[in-house]
């Protein structure tokens, strides 16, 4: 929780730069086993403004799983267990291209300029790594 938290807050912080960059962050928080953290609804208060704000977005579909704990076995195992506690960030393009993989604190402002160039320089048309449930 405490990775996805602080990669929400430091995401609000660029939020200006998110708006004009038609970026989404997906938070996808898991246990410490690598299985998703299904979060209740509703009960006492409010959800933080860093949780509700216009470019987050909620994993929807099949795969996510399967995905997200593959990408954090490899990140484990090239970076330690410690990885399970720092998170990991995948970044993607609307194409569908991995521009960014990265454990722990997320340089939000390096994202958001990678992807500008990605969108900028790729056409539409061109595939990027194939991720079956986004392409459908």
């Amino acid at each position: 929780r405490k990775a996805c938290k602080d990669a929400l807050i430091g995401a609000n912080l660029l939020k200006m730069d998110f708006a004009m960059s038609n970026v989404l962050v997906v938070p996808y928080e898991t246990e410490s086993d690598g299985t998703a953290d299904v979060r209740p609804s509703g009960g006492f208060g409010e959800r933080p403004s860093y949780e509700t704000q216009p470019y987050i977005a909620r994993t929807i579909g099949e795969g996510w799983d399967d995905y997200i704990k593959a990408e954090m076995d490899d990140a484990v195992s090239q970076n330690g267990e410690k990885t399970k506690e720092e998170g990991i960030a995948v970044v993607i393009a609307n194409n569908g291209k991995v521009i960014r993989r990265g454990v722990g604190k997320v340089p939000w402002r390096q994202m958001v300029e990678q992807l500008e160039d990605e969108v900028r320089q790729v056409p539409k048309d061109e595939p990027g790594i194939e991720i079956p449930f986004l392409s459908e």
